[in-house]
């Protein structure tokens, strides 16, 4: 976004924020100052015939603002909000002149050609292949360059449309790009601007939206979890920093798609898990305790939120049908189970999403701090876990309902302590181990899903609802037996060879 120098390489440090349709005119006004600048811009991204930049998350632009062109390849940095960035200055625009052709070859400094041929899977000695047009930008932006605590920011609003394949979207957003200066500073000043203009964190870059717009998609598929990313031998902080930006890029990414009105239900899965990592992490790793003092309640309550809907349908979809098959009838009212929560009003609650940037600031943060002794912190953070899942396992079959759930909830951060930890281990140690837990996990899942489907029949019931007074009673008549396949699953780990005392 901001201007650099050519032939230069960067980390470009950006927050985008979506701009919804109420809050366009002010903030247009906004940026419409004496010391605003408004460029028209006219970007033409390339690809190889199968896609194999985009499938990378690599996007390759031309770019055009009247004077010159400048060819850009940009791909994923460290954590959410940073990406490489190498531009390199192709020539003036001159009136009846064909635009340049890209060339790979311009990109050459180490981690660009890195990015490119682990993307295109070359080696070095490989030519590069054909590139072509795929989709295409255009855009009039505003700027402004702002001064917050001790750094410069550029502000760009952009207005504009996606184009491929013959098929266009609109496009309207606000990004806040780090020129010099703290990454802290830029987190506030997003924070300040969103809240008072009513905007939400969108980490989908133009590039992914066109890609999806010329796949004739209209969100994203849901981003699963993916490893933490960090130094062979990091310290405190640096590993969890790296465990953070892990968890807010799952949730991230799935709470962008909600809040622009996905109805996937993967979505809702997705940012769910993504905030039970989250949730590990601050309950579980060190330098985390003011965070989780001051962002659980916002997290929390989406987290349950959305869980009430999952819960509901999940009845419909799963449940229901099981009872039927032992010789229940159908609900009388199967929208009863259904739940209004509206997930994109859940995801762009003030609350969760200065939360969100929040956590990034600390990050950063956390990254700085130094700190050693990481697997002796997480040798005993996991044995303690292990230890008291195994301990509670033995009698789970007299423990009282909330203590079984607060067994299922140890169990599920035990496992996803040792996916952040793995890394750091033998990795046929870690899978061992994982692949012992996963049994007791699945069987404590399908447990607690039948208590939440006994609550919802017994609320039906209430309403002299046959179906759902015999789905009740069906329930209740499992829950010894699945309460003892627990307590079996749960024994088995016991044999489990702890991966970090190895």
């Amino acid at each position: 976004m901001a201007a650099h120098m050519p032939g230069a390489e960067s980390r470009e440090r950006e927050v985008k924020l979506v701009v919804p349709e109420p809050a366009w005119e002010a903030l247009r006004e906004e940026m419409s100052g004496p010391d605003a600048a408004v460029q028209d811009l006219h970007a033409l991204y390339y690809d190889t015939a199968d896609g194999r930049l985009a499938a990378c998350e690599v996007a390759l632009r031309l770019r055009s603002d009247g004077r010159q062109w400048v060819q850009t390849l940009k791909a994923p940095g460290a954590g959410a909000l940073e990406r490489i960035e190498d531009e390199v200055a192709v020539g003036a625009v001159h009136e009846g002149q064909a635009r340049p052709v890209p060339e790979l070859d311009r990109h050459r400094s180490e981690d660009a050609q890195r990015v490119l041929r682990a993307a295109l899977e070359l080696r070095r000695d490989e030519p590069w292949p054909a590139l072509q047009a795929v989709y295409e930008v255009r855009v009039r932006r505003r700027t402004r360059r702002v001064v917050q605590g001790r750094s410069r920011i550029e502000l760009a609003l952009d207005e504009g449309q996606l184009r491929a394949g013959g098929a266009h979207r609109e496009l309207r957003e606000l990004e806040l790009e780090l020129v010099h200066g703290e990454l802290v500073d830029l987190l506030a000043l997003a924070r300040r601007w969103r809240r008072r203009f009513g905007l939400w964190v969108g980490t989908a870059s133009k590039a992914a939206r066109a890609q999806r717009l010329a796949r004739g998609e209209r969100f994203a598929p849901p981003r699963h979890a993916v490893p933490p990313r960090f130094a062979a031998k990091p310290g405190m902080g640096d590993f969890t920093a790296a465990v953070l930006d892990s968890c807010l890029e799952q949730v991230l990414a799935n709470a962008g798609e909600l809040a622009e009105g996905s109805p996937d239900d993967e979505h809702v899965h997705e940012l769910r898990v993504g905030l039970r990592r989250l949730r590990t992490a601050l309950r579980e790793l060190p330098g985390l305790g003011k965070d989780a003092a001051a962002h659980e309640a916002a997290l929390v309550r989406v987290f349950r939120r959305l869980g009430e809907r999952r819960d509901r349908t999940h009845v419909m979809r799963r449940i229901q049908p099981r009872v039927e098959a032992a010789g229940g009838a159908p609900v009388r009212d199967p929208a009863a189970l259904e739940d209004g929560a509206d997930p994109a009003a859940l995801v762009r609650d003030d609350d969760f999403q200065d939360a969100l940037l929040a956590l990034l600031a600390s990050s950063e943060r956390l990254r700085r701090s130094g700190g050693k002794g990481v697997r002796r912190t997480l040798a005993a953070r996991l044995s303690s876990l292990h230890g008291k899942v195994t301990r509670e396992g033995r009698r789970f079959t007299r423990l009282e309902e909330g203590r079984q759930h607060r067994v299922r909830k140890r169990l599920k951060r035990l496992r996803y302590l040792s996916e952040f930890a793995a890394p750091l281990y033998d990795a046929r140690s870690v899978e061992a181990f994982l692949a012992r837990l996963k049994p007791a996990q699945d069987a404590l899942g399908q447990y607690n899903d039948e208590i939440i489907a006994q609550g919802l029949y017994e609320e039906l019931a209430r309403g002299d609802d046959p179906g759902a007074r015999f789905g009740a009673e069906w329930l209740q008549g499992q829950r010894a037996g699945e309460a003892r396949a627990c307590r079996k699953a749960l024994r088995q780990l016991e044999d489990a060879k702890p991966f970090w005392k190895r």
